[in-house]
């Protein structure tokens, strides 16, 4: 008998069901890999349970609203983006491309300054301001004394979240807090590197009081943009659309041009200067995968 349900959990080719509140394991039918299609965490699935202590399979995916690619996960409503107030330093040029990466899909953005216990007074407001143009809500917590923990789990609620951002940032610190009883492995700080160590290997579902869902997801600390149009780029930025119209040149990149409403808004400190020079550095990125997406 096939029934319908939501994968929470794949590792090795083995796909944790969840339907009518049963957990179903199962393997993916082998037409899934002749046609280059992976069932990933969050895909709605058609399935055919397995019979006493058999495995069952995965027999089709459901339509998909979006996918996210890295972390790989379907049907997200808010990708929360992590970093971190100090140690590792904030990694913002990831933080922006991870940012890029959601803008053209339909999926909310919420960034999260962790280890506000251990910053510096005004480091992390200073982190704040960088970005509050930016997205719909920035928040700074800390998963060691709680701070801004009760209103993020509020923006969890109700909805299916990602967690994504550089190792080390304490991301599935945050999973433990929200959840006590459920205790995920955390890793240190490279001393060597600043970087965190990988501890989380891979994507699971995690169910919020409430209502809605949450995953943990492998962190990472380099990531390169898919080919994108560079004209498109400019529109990727919210706070840069209040000067749409306003540039001497049509179609102005806010880049070398003259008489750039961007540039001038951001001498003036209407938006943030060092978001507009990250978004050079994207740019000058795209423009190179662009001529090169033929090679």
């Amino acid at each position: 008998m096939q029934l319908q349900g939501r994968i929470i959990k794949g590792v090795g080719g083995f796909y944790e069901v969840l339907s009518g509140g049963i957990i179903h394991t199962c393997r993916a039918k082998g037409r899934f890999r002749r046609e280059g299609l992976t069932p990933l965490p969050g895909d709605n699935v058609e399935f055919t349970p397995g019979a006493g202590e058999g495995l069952g399979s995965v027999d089709g995916i459901l339509p998909r609203r979006n996918l996210l690619l890295r972390p790989a996960m379907a049907n997200v409503d808010t990708l929360v983006l992590v970093t971190s107030a100090c140690d590792p330093p904030p990694d913002l040029l990831l933080l922006d491309k991870l940012m890029l990466s959601v803008a053209v899909l339909n999926v909310e953005a919420l960034l999260v300054i962790n280890k506000c216990d251990l910053a510096s007074a005004g480091a992390a407001d200073a982190l704040a301001r960088q970005y509050a143009l930016a997205v719909p809500c920035v928040l700074q917590v800390s998963a060691v004394d709680g701070r801004g923990m009760k209103d993020l789990l509020e923006r969890l609620k109700g909805r299916c979240s990602c967690l994504a951002g550089q190792s080390g940032v304490g991301k599935t610190s945050l999973i433990n807090a929200l959840f006590p009883g459920r205790v995920l492995e955390t890793g240190s700080i490279s001393q060597r590197s600043s970087r965190g160590r990988h501890t989380t290997r891979h994507a699971e579902l995690l169910p919020v009081p409430g209502g809605g869902e949450v995953a943990d997801t492998p962190g990472f600390s380099l990531m390169e943009l898919d080919s994108m149009e560079p004209s498109q780029l400019p529109y990727c930025y919210p706070e840069f659309a209040p000067y749409v119209g306003q540039c001497r040149f049509a179609g102005c990149m806010h880049d070398a041009e003259p008489g750039c409403a961007v540039k001038e808004a951001a001498a003036a400190g209407q938006i943030p200067a060092e978001r507009l020079r990250r978004y050079g550095e994207i740019l000058a990125e795209t423009r190179e995968k662009w001529r090169d997406r033929y090679d």
